[in-house]
């Protein structure tokens, strides 16, 4: 969306965790960078709903993950298989970056969003906004 010349992002508290608001905020970017044409007003709305375009939003997610975290550094590194807390938390200081994202991106791929509850941020969004 578009407010004169200048990009409008817009993003929920859906899932009100750190992983899911970086991820977001980066996929969002990612639209913007890879799609928006700036002489017209684009819109983009991500969407559950079948029959949305999956081709842009595949996109978007790969720019979100290899932004937040470089995609070499994450296939070369033992993270991906970690077990423990600890090892998230030393990887994400190692690389500059919080644990949620670290955390977020391993639950993900894992299809397991049991593990690392507590390094996610859940509730941690609200808080930062004041609401």
């Amino acid at each position: 969306m578009l407010d004169g010349d200048t990009p409008v992002i817009g993003l929920t508290l859906r899932f009100d965790r750190l992983d899911n608001f970086w991820f977001v905020l980066m996929h969002e970017l990612g639209h913007l960078v890879l799609h928006a044409q700036f002489d017209d007003a684009v819109a983009f709305f991500d969407s559950d709903e079948i029959g949305v375009e999956k081709g842009k939003e595949s996109e978007a997610d790969n720019f979100a993950r290899s932004t937040l975290i470089a995609d070499e550094k994450w296939k070369t590194s033992l993270v991906r298989f970690a077990k423990s807390p600890d090892a998230v938390k030393s990887f994400a200081t190692a690389n500059g970056l919080s644990p949620a994202i670290v955390a977020g991106r391993i639950r993900r791929e894992r299809n397991d969003f049991t593990i690392f509850s507590e390094l996610v941020g859940q509730g941690s969004v609200r808080r930062q906004f004041g609401f």
